[in-house]
């Protein structure tokens, strides 16, 4: 099936008037849904780099669905349609995007610095380690070329925040640079111990996610979780390392499974330390600045300017007025 109109156009760049455009786009979910008419249709959610859409299929329903799946990139032509004063789409035309037609850098979302140089600033932080028996860790970690090569591709989640390929990564290197700081203002702590859980706290996310273009948790990952993943993972290189202190294992175990602060946001234990404890709150503040980034760039609030739509996770509205570079942003879509 041919599109009619070579160039495809973004998400953010879908104009909100009734017009016919072509696009190529990650498909996230596909719903078979049926109207107050009795009649099928389906609903589809549409990603890129640039954000996210519903479509519609109102025609020859039953060969679309059976065409395409979620997590394929499809491409096709729509008509935009405005409902409720936000933009939806209704496909005219869709197939399966062929290889050749798309690169997935444009299709996915990821992190806003190289990778390699995001590696290069977890390398020089590694580098700082004067502990012999955390860097041994760290190097023994870091000499395993599949544990490297997904650590640096992995996402941090499926949807809350870095939801990406690299995001892992670049979560990393924030929380890094935010230890770093607090190193200083605060020399009593064991800045190895937390330089060494920094960067290996969400290790276990690299086993809880799939590596296809759409994030899934594995068996694995929805069985367990990235805590007790990391926890088993951690314990294996520590066994493999001959007279690592058990009271260096202690602590550093204790991180992994704390980080997440209480047991009812799925920490098996609260933080006991003063590493595990600020391990926590620069985990959590580099997790919600991310949520409101994405909210303010993602889901504005198109009947109150300056404002995101209601957030579900964060239970609250996002106000980005104030932020040029945002507000700029929204005035050029």
């Amino acid at each position: 099936m041919e599109m009619d109109t070579p160039a495809t156009v973004p998400i953010s760049d879908i104009p909100d008037t009734k017009s016919d455009f072509v696009g190529l786009y990650l498909l996230k979910s596909k719903t078979l849904c049926e109207s107050k008419g009795g009649a099928s249709y389906l609903r589809l959610r549409l990603s890129d780099r640039t954000g996210e859409i519903d479509a519609f299929v109102w025609q020859d329903v039953d060969i679309v669905a059976a065409q395409i799946e979620s997590g394929q990139v499809v491409k096709l032509k729509g008509h935009v349609n405005i409902f409720q004063q936000k933009a939806n789409v209704k496909v005219l035309k869709i197939r399966t995007a062929l290889g050749s037609e798309y690169d997935t850098d444009m299709i996915l979302e990821g992190p806003s610095i190289d990778q390699e140089k995001l590696w290069g600033m977890v390398q020089e932080m590694i580098e700082r380690v004067e502990d012999v028996h955390y860097r041994a860790l760290l190097d023994l970690i870091f000499s395993d070329n599949a544990f490297l090569a997904r650590f640096k591709s992995a996402p941090g989640a499926k949807a809350i925040h870095h939801a990406y390929r690299g995001g892992l990564l670049e979560h990393t290197v924030s929380l890094l640079r935010l230890a770093s700081g607090i190193i200083e203002v605060y020399p009593d702590l064991d800045a190895d111990l937390l330089i060494t859980s920094a960067i290996l706290h969400d290790m276990g996310k690299m086993q809880e996610y799939n590596e296809e273009l759409l994030i899934e948790r594995t068996t694995e990952g929805r069985l367990l979780g990235h805590i007790v993943i990391g926890l088993l993972s951690l314990q294996r290189y520590m066994d493999d390392l001959e007279g690592f202190p058990q009271n260096k294992r202690r602590k550093l175990l204790h991180i992994l499974i704390s980080h997440h602060g209480s047991l009812e946001w799925g920490s098996p234990q609260v933080p006991m330390t003063l590493e595990a404890i600020t391990l926590h709150y620069i985990d959590n503040l580099d997790a919600k600045l991310a949520q409101f980034r994405a909210a303010s760039e993602k889901r504005k609030d198109p009947n109150f300017e300056g404002f995101t739509m209601f957030d579900k996770f964060l239970e609250r509205y996002v106000y980005f007025g104030d932020r040029p570079e945002i507000a700029e942003q929204e005035r050029d879509s």
